[in-house]
């Protein structure tokens, strides 16, 4: 019985992960390098004096506002650490639980198979 929910489980996950990958595939890129209005390397390397008019929505309160509100040149970094900052120990304390949770489940059968072998 175990088996079969745990078969059951996984092709319930490996479906949601192919619905959510086939969903991404279809949505239109968000910056795919060709405009050549954006220049990255130039963005990063001054950010303040770099021309943003050309960003819209997320994008350019993201480029506009980064320096001035985190003190922070790479964007990325901003946004992981500072702007999402809740979600990102969130997700770290999940990862933490779920690998001692998996040493306490493979150290636990370990030490009942030493015991059988030494009866």
């Amino acid at each position: 019985m175990k088996k079969f929910l745990t078969y059951v489980c996984l092709g319930v996950l490996l479906v949601a992960m192919l619905c959510g990958a086939l969903g991404m595939a279809r949505m239109p890129r968000t910056y795919d390098g060709r405009n050549a209005a954006v220049s990255v390397y130039d963005l990063q390397q001054n950010p303040e004096s770099y021309d943003d008019s050309a960003a819209d929505g997320a994008a350019a309160a993201i480029v506009q506002q980064n320096l001035s509100e985190t003190h922070s040149v790479n964007d990325v970094t901003s946004i992981v650490f500072d702007f999402r900052g809740y979600d990102t120990m969130g997700e770290a304390f999940i990862l933490i639980t779920a690998v001692a949770g998996s040493a306490v489940i493979l150290f636990t059968k370990a030490g009942k198979e030493e015991k059988k072998d030494g009866e």
